[in-house]
């Protein structure tokens, strides 16, 4: 990527927010970003290991850093979305799967923005 503004455009990312957060070095954000989707690919099957474990705490875990890490790369809907997965796992809230499920569409549509965005051959 060059140091230009000229970011590829991503559903479900604010860019220029992230942006910001990297001090405006694209070359970094979209490092951040390439990171975060390895990190993430396989969060969902992740948390349900955890709660069919019933290790509710290690799940929380999960959406504790899904919450501060989307956060960083400009992904209010899914930060939202993890704080209430964060929140119903602590609080053993009867909408567990209703807000997993939300969780994992906001999840899905920001790795398949970066995939999209970067060009990321995907696996799955």
């Amino acid at each position: 990527m060059t140091g230009g503004q000229e970011f590829p455009d991503l559903p479900g990312l604010d860019t220029v927010d992230g942006l910001r957060r990297m001090m405006n070095k694209a070359g970094l954000y979209e490092k951040i970003l390439r990171d975060f989707y390895v990190r993430f690919i396989d969060e969902p099957r992740a948390i349900r290991e955890a709660i069919t474990s019933g290790d509710l705490a290690a799940a929380e875990r999960h959406a504790h850093s899904a919450k501060g890490l989307a956060g960083t790369i400009g992904a209010p809907s899914l930060q939202n979305a993890a704080k209430a997965l964060e929140t119903v796992l602590r609080d053993g809230d009867a909408s567990l799967e209703e807000t997993l499920a939300q969780f994992e569409h906001e999840l899905r549509m920001v790795l398949d923005s970066i995939a999209n965005g970067f060009g990321i051959d995907r696996a799955d």
